[in-house]
Parts: structure tokens; sequence; C-alpha cells
């Protein structure tokens, strides 16, 4: 009688924590599991004695479906491949004890078979423990934190199940509160972290209390940390102009798969990167509690973003003017200067000769003097475009499409007034994005548009070509970045609509 009362309680113990779990997370399998493995076993031990009873099949298999449990705990879903394995072997056991027990009666292999029915189940018990301890050895603090007490419970309840039927064939009578106690601590300790859970969520509330007395500039993500229990946990903020997310220091961040989504108003605010293993409504309830300072803090990483990728662009600028500088004096000092001291050498020999041969030496230091004019207007246009002071933004713009070796189209709206400096970089920006579909877009035609929004002036070039561009891969696309960011601006570089690439860049030039 007290054998069938323990019996009874577990059944029980299992079938309440499988509906509580199942009501408080109702996407997790792991309660539905946890029904199953009640039911099944208060049908294998105290209703099942008939080989032709039809809950055969489901008394035979609790012991696959608690390990089901188990490896699949706490997402519900078995992640690895050896958890698979494990599951689909005591499937594949239970499948087996099915069989052997619907033949027991009439078939003496399937009597025997049914005496490995413990080494067998320990088996595969101690494969699951063995998975679980490897799991908990390389998990993160968060996923210790959750894994550690149920590793704990089925380590106990595996040795005490298997552990039970040879001390009773020893002739010991082990008593049977520690069989109850160790086969319920696994929905017990399964009804703690639910538990635990609400909790959790209740110091949620604490968050904006904590946020609004902390001082440090990372609060947020120490105290979403802390909350979480989650100390590897990083906030990362939303920069629109450059489409990136950017740590609260402004350095670049690529989210990972592991990450939550920060929106307000339908726009993104930020990503947490946390551990896959957390709760995800309760990091969205989070979320939700401090989504006000994420937008504070998100303004506060935009501007470090910003005062870094200007300062990143200026120091490039910096060096690449020191490189261009050089080469004007290098250009200079190898090519004009040469040849104005040849012209003056020129001159002096035709001062001591006779007329005609004077004549023949004036006209070579003239010839030599014209071609001089022509290497200086080479220096200089590397300097600044000619074309830009003699017909401005508008008609330099109109040559470089007219030049270009495809058909361009050309849409032009500018604003009264324009900023040198911004003037400069917008024709430079058309310049090389024209240059780069020659070269390497194998293109067919491209589309240049200059138009004004306000303050702003956007420049946009679109081609029809293979696409690739990428400002990382080369020279002429990232000095071009560092020119448009060094003057307030944006430049990006993307997949235009109809195919190939397309550059845009805004550009601060005043009402």
């Amino acid at each position: 009688m007290l054998l069938q009362a323990a019996i009874v309680a577990v059944g029980v113990v299992y079938v309440l924590a499988g509906l509580v779990g199942r009501h408080a997370q109702p996407r997790n399998r792991i309660g539905v599991l946890l029904v199953l493995v009640g039911i099944g076993w208060s049908l294998d031990y105290l209703v099942v004695h008939d080989r032709s009873e039809p809950l055969l099949l489901l008394s035979k298999q609790w012991p696959a479906v608690l390990a089901h449990a188990v490896l699949a705990f706490p997402t519900g879903r078995l992640l690895t491949a050896p958890r698979r394995l494990t599951v689909a072997a005591g499937y594949a056991e239970g499948a087996v004890l099915i069989v052997a027990a619907y033949f027991s009666p009439i078939e003496p292999w399937a009597a025997e078979l049914l005496r490995w029915e413990a080494p067998i189940t320990a088996v595969v018990g101690f494969s699951v423990l063995a998975l679980q301890g490897h799991r908990w050895t390389i998990s993160s603090v968060a996923q210790r934190r959750t894994l550690t007490a149920l590793l704990g419970a089925s380590a106990v309840a595996v040795m005490v199940f298997v552990g039970w039927e040879p001390l009773e064939r020893a002739g010991l009578d082990p008593p049977v509160v520690v069989l109850t106690l160790a086969l319920s601590g696994i929905p017990l300790t399964y009804l703690v972290g639910l538990l635990r859970r609400r909790m959790d969520r209740g110091g949620v509330a604490d968050l904006v209390v904590r946020l609004s007395g902390d001082p440090r500039r990372a609060g947020v993500q120490e105290a979403l940390a802390a909350t979480l229990h989650d100390p590897s946990l990083r906030v990362a903020y939303w920069v629109a102009d450059q489409e990136r997310y950017v740590d609260a220091d402004g350095r670049p961040v690529e989210p990972d798969p592991a990450h939550t989504r920060v929106d307000r108003g339908g726009k993104p605010v930020a990503v947490l990167l946390h551990d896959p293993v957390l709760d995800l409504e309760l990091v969205d309830a989070a979320c939700a509690a401090v989504g006000l300072a994420l937008e504070n803090e998100r303004l506060t990483a935009e501007l470090r973003a910003k005062v870094r990728q200007l300062a990143e662009s200026r120091g490039r600028v910096l060096r690449a003017a020191e490189d261009e500088r050089r080469r004007v004096e290098r250009d200079l000092h190898d090519g004009v200067q040469q040849r104005l001291l040849s012209v003056a050498m020129t001159l002096g020999l035709a001062e001591g000769v006779p007329p005609e041969r004077g004549r023949a030496l004036a006209a070579e230091a003239k010839q030599a003097v014209l071609q001089t004019i022509d290497e200086v207007r080479g220096v200089c246009h590397g300097i600044h475009p000619p074309v830009l002071t003699e017909r401005g933004l508008h008609g330099a713009v109109r040559e470089l499409t007219a030049l270009a070796e495809h058909r361009v189209e050309l849409e032009l709206d500018l604003p009264d007034e324009v900023p040198p400096q911004v003037e400069t970089t917008a024709y430079y920006v058309v310049a090389e994005a024209l240059a780069n579909v020659a070269k390497h877009a194998e293109a067919t035609r491209a589309r240049v548009a200059i138009t004004h929004d306000g303050g702003r002036l956007l420049v946009r070039v679109d081609d029809d070509g293979r696409g690739g561009a990428d400002p990382a891969d080369g020279s002429g696309l990232r000095g071009l970045c560092d020119r448009v960011e060094a003057n307030g601006g944006t430049m990006r570089v993307v997949g235009a609509e109809a195919g190939g690439t397309s550059v845009r860049v805004v550009l601060p030039c005043g009402s």
C-alpha cells in the first residue's frame, strides 16, 4: 500500500508540474512532456498488467519522455545531435520493451529481453547525465544558474531508480520515501525554476528605480545584466545615419544570433546581446521597462559614434592631404622645376650666340614654357578641379556625365548657394562613382541625381552593373567616404533597387 501511494504521489507531482509549466510557458514543450511522464509512470506501475491493453505503448515510453524533457530543458528543444541521438535511443528502447512485453507470455526471447530493461534504462539514464554534465561545463554563468539544480535532481533520480531493483533483488528493503523524493526531484526543481522566473519578473520593476539612482554612464547595461543574471550581456545602440549598431563608446558592434531588438515607435533603438538560454519573455519585459533609458543612451552613443567617425575620417583625410602635398612637391621638383631651369639655361645660351641661333633657342625655350604650363595645370587639377571654378557644380557635373563612357541620366536641382567644400566633395563623389562604373561595374547605363532637401545636399549615383562595390575594399571609395564624413556628411554604398550599385551621399550645405 505504501509503495502504491508513493507511485501515485510521483505521478501526481509530474502531472501538476507539467500543467503549471504549460500554463506559464504555453510555447514550451517541457510542460507537456512532464504530464506524459506522470501519466506513463502511473500506467506502468498501477494500471497496465495485460499485454493487450492499448495503454501499453504509453506506459513503457515514460523513461524516454523523461530523458527528452531533461535534455530539452529549458527551451523545450533538443539543440544538439548527441541529445537527439540519446532521446532517439530512449524511444527505441521503449519500443523494444513494448514488443517484448506483448510477446513475453508466449515467447521466451521476449521474457529474456524484459530482464534487460533495467540495464538498458541505466545506460540511457547515465548518457543523459553525461550530456548534461558536459553541457554544464561548457555553459556560461547564466546557463549554469538554470542547469545546476536540474542536473543535481536528475543525477539523484537516475542513481536511485537504477539502483532500486538490484537492491530489491538482493533482499534489501529500501525506504519507499527515498524513491518518491528522488523521482519527484525533477518536477519539483522545474517548479522552483518557474517560481524563480516569476520572481525575476518582479525584479524588472526595480530597474527604473535602480537606473534613476545610477549616475554612471553604463547604468543601463549593468542594470539589465544584474536583473537578467547574465554578466555577459551587452547593449548595442542603433545609429540611423551609419545604419549600424555601436556600443556606449561609439565602437561598431555586430549583433550575434542571440540578440533581442528593442524598438520604440516602430524604429530600432538598441539590441541586447545576451545568453541564448535567457527567458525571452523576461528579456522583453526588461527592455520595455528601460525603453526610455535605452533611447537616452542611444542618443549619447550616436553622438560618440559620430565623433569617433569624424575623428577617424579627418585623420585619414589629413594623412591623404599629407600624401597629396608630398606628391605635388615631388611633381614640382622633378618636373616643373627642372624644366624651368632648362628654360633659363636655354635663354642664357641665346644671349651669346648669333641672332639666327638665338631665335631657335628662344623658340625652344618658349615650347618648354608651354609644356611647363601644361604640367602646372596637371598638378593643380589634382588639388582643385578647374572646371568647378570656371563653370560651378552644375556645369562641372554636366561635363562629367557628357564625357562618361556609358549613357548617364542626369537630374540636377541645386540650391542657390553651395559652400565651396561641399561643392568640391559632391563633384568628386560623382567623378569617382562614374569612374568606378566605367572600370568595374560592367554597366550599360547610370543615373546621377543631385538635389537639395532643406539644409542638405543629396547626391546619388546608380548603375545597373554587377554590384559588389565596398568602400572597405577600395582606396577610391574609402577616400570619398572620408572626405564626405570630414565635411559632416554621410555616405552609403548599397545595392540598387534594379540591381547594380547605388552610391548615396548626404552633405550639410545650409538652408
